[in-house]
């Protein structure tokens, strides 16, 4: 970018570039659906969180990290407003979740599928 403010995301490439033949990518690419294995990785944090919960929420919120995960596995697709719902109720249930939901959407693989609702929602997590 040349607006004199400075680059702001994107990947800077000093030099002659000719035909890169594909995408040029400055991090992991998401593409399609996440596998299972993937996502049950970035989501460890969260799911120790929960299995550590008491017992009268741990049920529900279980069912709801469910919920979480067959919605993330839908990569790109995924239902911005249903995943913030569902972080939103995992933190109301087990509120010492709150560090392991940041931490699980800073992984490369969530983090791609953050909208503008579920960001809002992360953010006022990492406010607390």
């Amino acid at each position: 970018m040349s607006d004199g403010k400075g680059q702001s995301g994107g990947v800077n490439i000093a030099g002659i570039v000719g035909s890169v033949g594909g995408d040029i990518v400055g991090g992991d690419k998401i593409t399609g659906a996440i596998t299972p294995a993937a996502l049950a990785e970035a989501m460890r944090p969260l799911t120790e969180a929960i299995a550590a919960a008491p017992p009268a929420s741990k049920a529900e919120a279980e069912a709801r990290l469910a919920d979480l995960k067959k919605e993330a596995e839908k990569g790109k697709a995924a239902n911005d407003g249903v995943m913030a719902k569902l972080v939103d109720g995992l933190v109301a249930l087990v509120p010492g979740a709150a560090t392991a939901v940041v931490s699980a959407f800073a992984t490369p693989i969530l983090a791609g599928l953050v909208g503008p609702v579920t960001s809002f929602v992360l953010d006022k997590l990492r406010a607390k």
